[in-house]
């Protein structure tokens, strides 16, 4: 008898000089689709999920997280993990059980690609690369953060609109544009929430066009707890490159200009979207968080390279300039900005290099021997515009994902987390080859008043995704709770959620919540309380005081721009007043046409 795998004839390869082809549904067998990273495509209920040791009764609530996860085979074999479709998974936690859900988000992509059984959008955040059946459809995949806000889950990702999420069902609700307030082609993956006002503070970068033309716009907007949009000012960049994530204070919002470009040529020709700059500085930008103007903007620039050594750590290398993330922010007595964040020794993305050849990480193995330590950065608000800054201090630690306790949000802080690379530690290549996503082997704990360093080795087969701070029910101490992260068993292919004693990471977890199943590597997650999201829900039902959340009823500004030219590829080809449901169907041009 043949073996089960066996076939009648080989079958040919599923991608041809890189390009998608034939009618298999395979994936390519590159790294970003083998081992761990292979895509899960799952959507699943688990009710009443396994668990080791003692879930604390007073966590109740819901650990929400994103996956980028492509439910098709991209039409690139060297396609990305970031290029994925938004994923979205719910831990609800409830008297010491839990019950998952997993859903994917319908954004205007997915229901294109589903409706054709194929992918139809190229390469990552390059429209010049799709199939024209999807000409000026909203490309983004919504996979990079999930918020909460106002009684619906936000899906983000920084190349468009966020799309909303019932948070209870995860139903996609639709195009979310704030009742119309908030129009621009991209909208940040982390917002910010002041703990103190109820605000969101937000924005967008390359902003100006359609989101994909290399606009050094900048939109930032300030939504007030009642959701009316209370501020909208427009800044430019020195050039068009990534701003990922922001830090905000009272006061100010920070905006970090990563040295990595955007260029429409390079985009026309079938390139990628970004390119590291090794020679461009990394810069800074401030802008007040009330009654701003465009010329308000101060652009404070910090070297792409070498540091005084009595500045930075010995653990750091001395070299920085691409960001991560922002831990806390605040201002000091002076009146004068604290801002900490991971800033990487070199390209972390190493899959979009230099436009001319240059030494950095041009592989996996490379980008894992970056060091990420976290800077602490002390800007003058008041200080001209182009001036040159360094770093207050390093923390000496080599990690991303840093997370803080969000009550205090825009004040002085002391505790924060973050994933942490230990390359001290064994690691079983032979049993997990490379690690998916970086060996972030360590979840460490951190305080700034001491110094303190509270640590947890996952072992030589497992790594962390990005953790979450989930406050004690009563306390109002800062740091006082606990400690959730996603733990990769790269060996096995399948995941736990671990919980900490937030202050006791070294004592090892309290509990574990065991899955059956390999979720993809996430982005980023929030902790939402079981009492907020019930109260949202009775305002928000049929009849209640703030109503169902409406998604968005009218084209985007430059959809219509394209309308009014012609070149929408549906079979209407043409907006005429249509509903938000409608343009993404014209857009779309699939469903038979």
């Amino acid at each position: 008898m043949a073996h089960i795998f066996s076939l009648a004839a080989p079958p040919p390869p599923a991608y041809h000089e890189g390009n998608h082809s034939g009618d298999q549904v395979k994936f390519p067998d590159t790294g970003f689709f083998q081992g761990f990273n292979k895509p899960s495509r799952l959507e699943a209920d688990i009710f009443e999920c396994e668990t080791s040791g003692t879930i604390p009764k007073d966590i109740n609530g819901t650990f929400y997280r994103v996956q980028p996860d492509h439910q098709f085979p991209p039409l690139f074999e060297e396609d990305i993990h970031f290029n994925g479709d938004g994923s979205v998974s719910a831990f609800k936690f409830e008297n010491g059980h839990v019950d998952f859900k997993q859903r994917f988000v319908h954004t205007d992509r997915f229901k294109a690609e589903r409706s054709a059984r194929k992918a139809l959008l190229g390469k990552y955040r390059n429209p010049y690369t799709d199939n024209e059946m999807v000409k000026g459809i909203i490309r983004t995949a919504s996979n990079t953060n999930i918020i909460f806000w106002r009684g619906v889950l936000l899906a983000t990702k920084e190349d468009g609109p966020p799309f909303a999420m019932d948070p209870t069902t995860l139903e996609t609700i639709g195009r979310y544009d704030f009742d119309g307030q908030v129009l621009a082609p991209t909208f940040t993956a982390h917002p910010k929430f002041d703990p103190d006002t109820g605000e969101m503070v937000c924005f967008g970068y390359e902003a100006g066009g359609n989101g994909h033309d290399a606009s050094c716009d900048i939109v930032v907007y300030t939504i007030d707890e009642d959701g009316k949009k209370t501020e909208e000012c427009w800044y430019k960049a020195p050039f068009c490159g990534m701003i990922h994530d922001c830090a905000l204070t009272k006061n100010y919002l920070i905006l970090p200009l990563t040295p990595i470009k955007v260029n429409e040529e390079r985009l026309k020709k079938g390139g990628n979207k970004f390119a590291w700059d090794p020679n461009e500085d990394q810069w800074y930008g401030i802008v007040p968080r009330r009654n701003g103007k465009p010329e308000d903007i101060v652009w404070l620039r910090a070297d792409n390279g070498t540091y005084p050594q009595n500045l930075i750590s010995k653990f750091s290398l001395t070299h920085a300039g691409f960001h991560g993330h922002v831990a806390g922010s605040y201002e000091d007595s002076n009146g004068h900005i604290v801002c900490d964040l991971t800033v990487a020794s070199d390209n972390v993305f190493f899959f979009f290099p230099p436009d001319t050849p240059t030494p950095t990480p041009s592989t996996l193995l490379q980008r894992n021997k970056l060091v990420s330590d976290t800077y602490r950065w002390v800007f003058d608000p008041k200080t001209p515009t182009h001036t040159r800054v360094q770093p207050a201090r390093t923390y000496g630690i080599n990690g991303e994902f840093s997370r803080i306790d969000d009550r205090v949000l825009t004040k002085k802080y002391n505790h924060f987390w973050q994933c942490n690379i230990d390359a001290s530690k064994p690691y079983n290549f032979a049993k997990c080859g490379p690690p998916a996503g970086g060996l972030f082997n360590v979840i460490g704990h951190y305080e700034w008043d001491t110094g303190r360093k509270d640590t947890w080795w996952a072992g030589p087969t497992c790594t962390f995704q990005e953790p979450i701070f989930v406050p004690r029910e009563g306390s109002t101490v800062e740091g006082e709770g606990y400690l959730m992260a996603l733990l990769n068993h790269l060996d096995v292919l399948r995941n736990d959620i671990l919980i900490f004693d937030a202050q006791n990471l070294a004592q090892g977890p309290l509990a574990a919540v065991h899955l059956p199943v390999k979720l993809r590597l996430g982005l980023h997650g929030n902790f939402i309380e079981k009492r907020e999201v019930d109260e949202w829900k009775e305002r928000r039902r049929e009849g209640g005081e703030v109503g169902p959340a409406v998604p968005a009823r009218e084209a985007l500004p430059w959809q219509k721009r394209m309308a009014e030219r012609g070149e929408f590829k549906g079979e209407e080809g043409k907006l005429n007043q249509m509903t938000g449901k409608e343009v993404a169907k014209a857009a779309n041009g699939v469903n038979g046409h």
